[in-house]
């Protein structure tokens, strides 16, 4: 079991890494990475661990590939795409299929913008980080990792039925709140 403090901590060294990894293109060391964040690299490596990446012959590598991702209907360790658009700034085509309907649903997208969504009316599924605190005052900002894509607002509830804490959001509206939540991640002295 986990605590909340360290929870918190793991998305913030999570996030660190994702952006000096550009998204796991370049590994970099722990000792870099803990540095950067202004902690022990023995507390990085553990809370590396926590969040689910691999740290092969010191080096943070970001993959993923033996994870619960793995197995079907699992949304633990799933990439957010948004988070990485905003950590690389690069753009991201996301190429997915409803899982209500089975239509296609297509995302074209950069930080700061949507360029394109089809159907118009496509949503993110969003499931609810628990126990991370982005509480910043007024700015607080949810912690929400995206999970799926679906046709609709409409297709879309049933996995709202099933999780409770999650939100169904436009592309847009997603994106938006995405840029809120890395403004108050990187608002964090240590980041």
């Amino acid at each position: 079991m986990t605590t909340r403090t360290d929870r918190t901590a793991a998305v913030r060294i999570a996030w660190a890494a994702t952006k000096l990894t550009r998204a796991g293109r370049h590994p970099i060391a722990i000792g870099r990475l803990a540095a950067t964040v202004g902690m022990d690299p023995a507390e990085a490596h553990r809370l590396m661990d926590l969040m689910g990446f691999v740290i092969r012959d010191g080096l943070v590598v970001m993959d993923r590939g033996s994870r619960p991702s793995e197995r079907a209907g699992s949304d633990r360790y799933r990439v957010d795409l948004f988070l990485l658009a905003v950590a690389t700034g690069e753009p991201v085509h996301a190429d997915a299929v409803c899982p209500a309907t089975g239509a296609r649903v297509r995302v074209h997208f950069t930080r700061a913008h949507v360029l394109s969504v089809d159907p118009p009316h496509a949503v993110v599924a969003a499931s609810r980080l628990p126990g991370i605190d982005l509480a910043l005052g007024q700015d607080y900002v949810e912690a929400l990792v995206c999970t799926r894509f679906f046709a609709s607002r409409e297709a879309a509830s049933g996995w709202l039925l099933e999780n409770i804490d999650g939100r169904v959001l436009s592309v847009p509206d997603y994106l938006a709140h995405t840029r809120r939540m890395v403004a108050a991640l990187e608002a964090w002295p240590t980041i």
